[in-house]
């Protein structure tokens, strides 16, 4: 429950108190004759604040624009008090850093959080885990903070009664949403989810590969399948060619010199890298770490025993001595070694270098006697071949493993098509009551007592869906829904049936729904039907579950001719006694007491 809304810096014309039941943010004309409309005067704004304070992002970024500059500029915060079973908790935000929240259950012993943390407490305590049957996986709050508090830019681009985001989910995650809020089992929709957008990816890759196929071989994948034997039959008689090539025997003589020379290049190089790795080891024996701190050791021993360190370090000195003569000695020998093998690689290199241009030179001999030419034109034909042949093998490889995963998704999809039947069919109590609430919601607001009744709340299992998609789909439907103000109806009733569903099963969701704008082309007499049929269900349930209907409305909204009640209809209740906030069209008496349309 949300108890209260104050500033301790001044920025609003009065705090806000919150009471059970049916909240009302009240536009008034003041009459005054330099005022200028009800429309900016703050109504949508007190909406946004509250949303604010409870981390919306779209908040933010309308608190950012210039007209708002002096939140900042004049150091501006506030607090939303609100309970939870029964608890009280505290917020505290300021305008100029938006990761800063301050959070607790005192209004003075508040601690700070960044908005991250701040989400995650927010989250265990508005939208707890309830079973391991109906939940979201991550963090939803703010997601789903977007059903509990709609603005009017929010309310004017809803068409959709199932879609209350401000992105564009896919169909599947917004049922996903949609069953949480109806408490309807969401694991095996999640699942699904899963494995759809698996199906979706291999099948875009699946595609691409095809197509890439089809781009560099002209051919469809049926089709290269035959073309791809004839390529390897290529390939292999061009490796057999090349096997078999017989030098003629005008040739012999040189061929035989350079496959002679050939073998004594391994031979050196093999030399040569064998004494350079030994001359590399020579190198690293040079010097041996003897760095050890003698006055240190000195030290440590002193502080046992006087003049005991001393005599360690003069041990430690000699011994010390000692090795360095070792090691001199050692050294001397390595240089004379080094300087030998130096030499010897010097020689290796300078054979290398001679057979090198030896077998340059009669590899340019047999080049212009033509003996290369055909085994260089079929070495070449081979590289290409099979390049080619490796570069759509590999596509072809691709695609077979694609289509083996895809049929293993296929099946996986199936299974949980099956699972997620299988769990709304288990579900028809709780659809019956859903279906019963929606039609006394009509009942109360549309019908009266009139006939027939043909709207319909409804999630109907299709037995024929396409792979990747949902086998039901949620239906709501009532009278007339081709005009505007019924299709206004439709969402409304729709997010009332399931707000009371969860209050009447006393859920741990929030127990207050705002409507900002949202009776914009209704019919009169509907709007007093329904804000009477929750009025009515805020009594009713009260001893269950206490719930908030904060929602706006502007004075020529309400109006009613005294002598037209029967067609504009009456209130059940006493409509002034609900409003929270009265916002007139001067200066004075708007949200910020100042006028900030531009």
């Amino acid at each position: 429950m949300l108890i209260r809304l104050y500033s301790e810096t001044g920025l609003l014309v009065e705090n806000l108190e919150f009471q059970p039941g049916i909240n009302i943010i009240y536009g008034k004309y003041s009459k005054d004759k330099e005022a200028k409309g009800i429309n900016g005067i703050g109504k949508s704004s007190l909406v946004r604040l509250i949303n604010y304070m409870l981390l919306s992002d779209s908040s933010e970024r309308e608190f950012r624009k210039t007209k708002y500059n002096f939140l900042r500029s004049e150091n501006h915060s506030l607090i939303l008090e609100f309970s939870v079973n029964g608890k009280k908790h505290f917020i505290k935000r300021e305008f100029d850093n938006e990761n800063l929240i301050w959070h607790g259950t005192q209004p003075n012993k508040l601690s700070d959080y960044d908005k991250s943390e701040m989400l995650s407490i927010l989250s265990g305590q508005l939208l707890p885990v309830e079973n391991n049957e109906v939940y979201l996986e991550g963090n939803r709050f703010r997601t789903l903070m977007q059903f509990f508090i709609k603005d009017d830019i929010q309310n004017k681009g809803r068409t959709d009664a199932t879609n209350f985001f401000s992105f564009t989910p896919n169909a599947v995650e917004k049922y996903i949403y949609n069953f949480y809020l109806l408490n309807l089992p969401t694991k095996n929709l999640i699942n699904f989810n899963e494995v759809a957008k698996d199906y979706k990816s291999y099948s875009s890759a699946l595609k691409t590969h095809e197509e890439k196929l089809k781009i560099e071989t002209g051919r469809t994948i049926e089709e290269y399948r035959s073309e791809k034997l004839k390529l390897e039959t290529n390939v292999a008689l061009l490796r057999k060619r090349l096997d078999g090539y017989d030098f003629r025997d005008t040739h012999t003589e040189i061929e035989k010199k350079l496959s002679e020379i050939i073998s004594q290049i391994n031979i050196k190089s093999q030399e040569y890298h064998e004494i350079s790795q030994r001359l590399k080891n020579i190198r690293d024996s040079y010097q041996v770490n003897q760095d050890i701190d003698t006055e240190k050791i000195k030290k440590l021993y002193n502080e046992v025993q006087a003049n005991f360190g001393t005599s360690v370090k003069k041990s430690l000195d000699e011994i010390i001595e000692f090795k360095k003569e070792i090691l001199e000695n050692r050294n001397k020998f390595l240089v004379n070694k080094e300087r030998d093998l130096v030499e010897t690689i010097d020689v290796i290199f300078k054979e290398l270098s001679r057979l090198e241009n030896s077998r340059t030179k009669l590899l340019g001999e047999l080049k212009e006697k033509g003996a290369l030419d055909k085994l260089e034109k079929t070495y070449e034909d081979l590289l290409t071949e099979q390049s080619y042949l490796e570069r759509q093998n590999l596509i072809l490889q691709q695609v077979d493993e694609y289509n083996v995963i895809l049929s293993d998704l296929e099946v996986a999809l199936s299974a949980t098509k099956k699972d997620v039947v299988s769990d709304i069919q288990r579900s028809h109590s709780s659809l019956d009551e859903l279906r019963k609430l929606f039609y006394e919601i009509l009942e109360a607001t549309v019908y009266m007592d009139e006939e027939p009744l043909s709207g319909y709340f409804d999630v109907a299992v299709n037995s024929k869906s396409k792979k990747g998609t949902l086998p039901f789909k949620i239906d709501v439907s009532i009278p007339k829904s081709g005009s505007h103000g019924q299709e206004v109806l439709k969402t409304i009733a729709y997010d009332l049936m399931i707000f009371i569903n969860a209050v009447k099963q006393q859920r741990n969701l929030p127990d207050f729904l705002i409507h900002d704008g949202v009776f914009y082309g209704m019919s009169h007499k509907t709007m007093v039907n329904i804000l009477n049929y929750i009025h009515m269900k805020a009594a009713e349930l009260n001893e269950i579950k206490q719930f908030q209907y904060i929602v706006t409305f502007s004075e020529d909204e309400v109006e009613v001719p005294i002598d037209k009640k029967d067609l504009y209809g009456e209130f059940s209740f006493n409509f002034d006694l609900k409003k929270i906030i009265v916002l007139e069209d001067i200066e004075t008496k708007m949200l910020f007491k100042r006028d900030i349309r531009q």
